[in-house]
């Protein structure tokens, strides 16, 4: 060992006996300076030359205690190679474990050591019993409509009475008024739901004067902007049905759970319009020919503690889910080269909508019943010129 490897091992021993820096620190430095981690004749000089004898550190890595042996320098050798050849016969040989693999529910997150396991979970906590289903050649409405109907005014609707019909203004800050302020479980839940609303409130569209839950307002940019350019280079439909299958997959890629797609019933588009965050109101320019409907799941657990906050929490989330879905669908068109707009509860009424589109039927609560979640979901919709 040279003199000026000699004055760093005993800096960096000084600096290990002041705990400054760790064993590991210790042997990393040391091992860096050109020494083996195994010898201990390097170390010779971390004691006085005069005693002619040494520490032999050997560390149980990781995190274990350090053995050491006293000799002197002419048995370094033997003494060193003894005692490893020691401890390797005294360590148990170890059989090398299999790789453990584990069976993952992307539903909730839990993990299972077996294939039964996880069958039996499934079962148990996912899987629901559907009830029979019947295709039909003609929705099944038709037979309810004993008298011609035409175009529903957005206006009319129950959200937009809230901002123009005076005597339903009454009725709803009647009973808003007998709230009580917020406790803190109250704190919370606003806080539950105002996170599950961020998405729309803040991107769906970006008009001062939206908090979410609508869809699009005109001239006005967001998500749900129907300004974003067609391209130039059109993608050629040869086979309509496959193109369907496609923008299907697409829908449930992007997070759809239910999808399905129907011609556009004129009947069904708000005619006129009117928006609840403006209070603008128009006819609705609607002459696209298919309706790509799509529905988002409300979680279970959260909606059956209605009236509670978590409810209102799983409400909100699908609508911001809803926001983010029908602009990415709406985008996946135009790329293609094809004009379409997203939309989430303006243009058009969602449920007969969705009706045509298979999706289910009109339960006597008035929302739409899928066999796969019942009440539980919510509806939005892209139009487009797309060949399907």
């Amino acid at each position: 060992m040279t003199e000026e490897s000699e004055r760093q091992v005993q800096d960096l021993l000084r600096l290990l006996n002041e705990r400054k820096i760790s064993r590991r620190e210790f042997l990393q430095k040391v091992a860096l300076l050109g020494l083996a981690l195994g010898a201990g004749g390097g170390l010779t000089s971390c004691r006085p030359t005069d005693q002619r004898e040494f520490k032999y550190w050997r560390g149980e890595y990781p995190g274990g205690d350090f053995d050491y042996i006293t000799v002197t320098p002419d048995r370094t050798k033997e003494v060193v190679s003894a005692r490893l050849t020691q401890q390797a016969e005294a360590r148990p040989t170890k059989t090398p474990r299999p790789p453990q693999i584990s069976w993952y529910c992307s539903h909730c997150g839990q993990r299972f050591r077996t294939l039964d396991e996880y069958k039996n979970h499934a079962v148990k906590e996912h899987a629901w019993r559907l009830p029979e289903i019947k295709p039909v050649d003609e929705p099944t409405y038709d037979r309810f409509l004993t008298d011609e109907i035409g175009p529903f005014s957005e206006k009319n609707t129950v959200f937009s009475r809230t901002r123009w019909d005076k005597e339903y203004q009454a009725q709803v800050a009647k009973y808003t008024a007998k709230a009580p302020p917020p406790d803190r479980e109250g704190v919370e839940g606003n806080a539950l739901i105002a996170g599950s609303i961020y998405v729309d409130a803040t991107a769906g569209s970006l008009h001062p004067n939206y908090y979410g839950y609508f869809g699009h307002v005109h001239n006005t940019g967001g998500l749900y902007s129907w300004d974003d350019p067609v391209s130039d280079v059109t993608y050629p439909v040869s086979d309509p049905a496959a193109m369907t299958d496609r923008v299907k997959q697409v829908a449930r890629f992007y997070g759809a759970n239910l999808v399905g797609i129907a011609q556009i019933d004129q009947r069904w588009i708000y005619s006129p319009y009117y928006e609840l965050v403006t209070g603008e109101s128009g006819e609705n320019d609607i002459d696209y020919k298919y309706a790509i409907v799509m529905g988002i799941e409300m979680d279970w657990k959260e909606i059956n503690t209605s009236p509670d906050k978590e409810a209102s929490a799983a409400t909100a989330l699908a609508y911001s889910r809803m926001s983010d879905l029908s602009a990415s669908m709406a985008k996946y068109i135009r790329s293609l080269g094809y004009p379409a707009i997203p939309c989430g509860n303006d243009t058009a009424q969602s449920i007969p909508l969705a009706i045509d589109a298979g999706l289910g039927e009109l339960g006597r609560n008035g929302l739409l019943l899928s066999p796969e979640y019942g009440p539980r979901q919510r509806i939005c919709k892209v139009f487009t010129d797309l060949p399907l």
